[in-house]
């Protein structure tokens, strides 16, 4: 869906803060995650939404230490550069997905836009840690799928998980395009079915929802699937 119009919406889980914005014209979910009584920050996904981020980053007296694409798609990344220049901070991304900082894709034609080609400063991988703050430990899950290295970033002390767009509220990321994979993804939401069941899900795309909310048609999807892989 094209939109215009900014939106925005707080949470606190414990000492975990995290700013979401909903950045136009296609109606990404971009994060500004950090800890009370510390001043660093960890963006997901920036889209097109530098400006904005950089604002409420200035309202909150936040500096971005890190910046994380939960995948390489331009829709979620094109701004990149921006923020980085902007911020300071380190660029990264799963090894896999890399390579799709320096090309063009589906989402860049149907944004008219033409990316200039970037390196990212971290490349990640399963089971990676990112520190934020005193307690807060961000673990990149590897999810492909949707693309080659999506990934999911989980809180485990407040079960909170970032899951781009590999999960959505009813549904999941598509799996026809460029380096995707229907199998891969049957295993990607296999493991994210195996979270507890009031883990808060925060996709790239839509409302946020939870593990137990999407269990019953995942489950329901799956068995259909007969287990294949």
């Amino acid at each position: 869906m094209i939109g215009s119009k900014l939106q925005r919406r707080s949470v606190r889980k414990d000492s975990l803060r995290i700013e979401a914005l909903v950045v136009p014209p296609l109606e990404n979910n971009v994060f500004i995650v950090y800890e009370d009584g510390s001043d660093e920050a960890l963006v997901i996904d920036v889209a097109m939404g530098s400006s904005q981020i950089l604002q409420r980053l200035k309202e909150l007296g936040l500096r971005a230490s890190l910046i994380v694409n939960t995948h390489g798609h331009t829709d979620h990344t094109v701004e990149d550069e921006n923020l980085r220049n902007a911020t300071g901070a380190k660029l990264a991304i799963h090894e896999l997905d890399a390579y799709r900082l320096a090309v063009s894709d589906e989402a860049a034609v149907s944004l008219g836009i033409s990316p200039r080609p970037i390196e990212p400063d971290i490349q990640l991988a399963d089971g990676q840690e990112l520190n934020i703050g005193q307690s807060t430990r961000l673990k990149v899950l590897h999810t492909p799928g949707h693309t080659e290295g999506s990934i999911c970033l989980y809180e485990e002390r407040t079960r909170q998980l970032f899951s781009g767009d590999t999960l959505f509220a009813n549904g999941y990321g598509r799996v026809d395009g460029m380096g995707s994979d229907p199998k891969a993804m049957i295993r990607s939401l296999k493991k994210l079915l195996e979270l507890s069941e009031d883990t808060d899900v925060y996709p790239g795309h839509g409302r946020f929802t939870t593990i137990g909310e999407e269990r019953p048609w995942l489950e329901e999807m799956l068995s259909t699937k007969k287990g294949r892989t």
